[in-house]
């Protein structure tokens, strides 16, 4: 289980995130729900280990994330940029992580092969990246970040650069992932039409704080405040009468 505990980060001397503590259950998807600059990303970045909070505590299973480096934490990441190395074939992109743990090559064919059946790449293995619409790099990127079974997956924005279209096909096929594999999984996006269709627990991250986690049919029908409704596109009467 992750955990964090009141972190607090600013940029440029201003706050930007503000006692913010939650907590990603084993085999739960999590949504960070909000608008751009409201330090969705940054909450990744330090639970990756690329920055590091002011103050506050990450806790995997208890054990303090601070002194552990990234590449030792076991966290998956997958970007909205995919991230992939242009250089390598479908499969040696799929294989990166495997062949830098040293694992013997026939169990790196055999994880490999089931990754790309997982995501309905199977027989893209010696494709170039770059002969890959947006949607099968996406599907190749999240193979990867599955294959060194990653006790933690994290998406930012991972279907921003994407069609509705494939959106929606894609967050079905990840929803159904995330089912089979059980992993946890922090989601981060600034669409509440994702957020719904993905999460387990959505929290709307506004002003460097966190103004409302619950599930997604309780966030939806009981906003709470105003901001909150505001966010999610919600014509509440909560927001008649505002001059």
């Amino acid at each position: 289980m992750l955990e964090l505990i009141n972190i607090k980060k600013s940029y440029e001397q201003k706050p930007l995130l503000k006692n913010i503590s939650f907590k990603v259950d084993a085999g739960k998807t999590i949504c960070l729900l909000g608008a751009s600059g409201s330090g969705k990303s940054t909450i990744l970045r330090m639970i990756a280990g690329l920055e590091f909070p002011e103050s506050g505590l990450i806790l995997f299973n208890d054990i303090n994330l601070a002194p552990i480096p990234p590449h030792l934490r076991d966290f998956g990441l997958v970007f909205q940029d995919y991230g992939l190395f242009p250089h390598l074939d479908i499969f040696n992109n799929v294989a990166f992580g495997l062949k830098m743990r040293n694992l013997p090559k026939e169990k790196i064919n055999i994880r490999v092969n089931e990754m790309l059946g997982m995501v309905n790449l199977q027989g893209f293995e010696k494709r170039k990246v770059t002969e890959l619409s947006g949607g099968e790099q996406q599907r190749v990127a999240l193979a990867r970040a599955l294959a060194v079974q990653p006790r933690l997956l994290m998406f930012d924005e991972p279907l921003g650069a994407l069609d509705r279209t494939l959106k929606e096909d894609l967050l079905n096929e990840l929803r159904k992932i995330l089912d089979k594999t059980k992993i946890p999984a922090i989601y981060v996006t600034h669409d509440h039409d994702e957020a719904f269709a993905i999460a387990d627990r959505i929290l709307l991250l506004h002003d460097g704080e966190i103004i409302r986690d619950g599930a997604p049919d309780d966030v939806w029908k009981n906003p709470n405040s105003i901001q909150a409704a505001r966010m999610l596109g919600i014509k509440s009467p909560l927001l008649s009468g505002e001059g």
